[in-house]
């Protein structure tokens, strides 16, 4: 299959397109097999792979790539400034930085680059990074993305749905006109909805629920997974919205790490919310300050108005919540 992938974009990308320049850094000790496989399989270039060391000497140096990929396989020193500088010359020169971890180095990852020309992958399979690479590629040559429905994997057309979802949801999300969310989601299906919720006047002060009332809810949404296989109701912004509205109201802070967990997704998948949710406004990052190699998040002011004056409206309304 991989090889049928290459051939049919080497084939393209060769005839229409500069093709993409990779580079890759990571320790000698981690596998790359995956790591060229995929970019093989996109018909990108691996130009040059580096260690850390040598990665850190090549950014001082003003190189660049079209795309750069990092395998980080556990923090370090070395790793964190190779993260710094990279994400920097990411945003200085506009280009993608793809870093791609393990859940226990997750939060030093998304501590040490989090710009926004950074995206983040967790314990992915070769498909994901496919996915990834072929997303950034896409972006840099938008007619890449009729030639990548061509590729024949169930996979990769959820994992390029998801994002297209993504997009429309969080660009409702962050309209200022109050009818731009039914817009979006009238012209996402093929049924019209019949009823609109009823309009709600909202005072100065907005009561809050308590953390109990929101972590019920959290329950009761996981009790579907007894019954039902749970990726039929996924659905990572509003179980991530409550989970840190819970730990908001508790007073306690929430790593990236247990964030993915409360999403009940895979973490890449999760991590792809975090970042598209903190990019429009309704989560925000906070340093660990007892650890530099952590950040929290948390829901902004905005967002945690929203959700309060939701549970009110839901409350009058007699809705049930979940």
């Amino acid at each position: 299959m991989y090889k049928e992938w290459t051939s049919d974009w080497d084939s393209i990308l060769d005839t229409e397109y500069r093709r993409t320049e990779v580079t890759l850094i990571a320790d000698d000790t981690v596998d790359q097999s995956d790591v060229h496989r995929a970019i093989s399989a996109t018909g990108g270039f691996l130009k040059t792979v580096l260690t850390p060391t040598q990665a850190l000497h090549w950014f001082r140096g003003g190189q660049r790539a079209d795309l750069v990929l990092i395998e980080v396989d556990g923090p370090s020193d070395e790793m964190a400034n190779v993260l710094r500088q990279a994400d920097a010359a990411a945003t200085s020169h506009q280009v993608p930085l793809c870093v791609s971890t393990n859940r226990d180095a997750l939060d030093f990852v998304v501590s040490a680059a989090s710009g926004p020309y950074t995206s983040w992958l967790c314990e992915p399979d070769v498909t994901e990074r496919v996915a990834a690479i072929a997303t950034h590629m896409a972006e840099g040559q938008p007619l890449l993305r009729d030639v990548a429905v061509e590729i024949d994997t169930q996979r990769l057309r959820r994992l390029a749905d998801e994002v297209s979802r993504i997009a429309r949801a969080l660009s409702s999300l962050s309209s200022n006109d109050p009818s731009a969310g039914r817009l979006a989601a009238s012209a996402m299906s093929d049924v019209q909805l019949s009823f609109r919720a009823e309009p709600m006047n909202f005072g100065v002060e907005t009561p809050m629920p308590t953390a109990d009332e929101v972590r019920r809810i959290l329950r009761v949404r996981r009790m579907r997974d007894q019954f039902f296989d749970p990726s039929l109701f996924a659905d990572p912004a509003w179980d991530m919205l409550l989970d840190l509205m819970a730990a908001q109201l508790e007073d306690a802070q929430v790593a990236v790490s247990s964030l993915c967990i409360a999403a009940s997704v895979p973490p890449t998948t999760a991590l792809r919310w975090i970042k598209a949710m903190t990019d429009h406004g309704l989560f925000e990052r906070c340093a660990d300050p007892d650890d530099g190699r952590r950040i929290f998040i948390r829901l902004s002011q905005p967002a945690m108005n929203g959700m309060a004056r939701y549970f009110d409206a839901a409350k009058k309304a007699g809705g049930m919540i979940i």
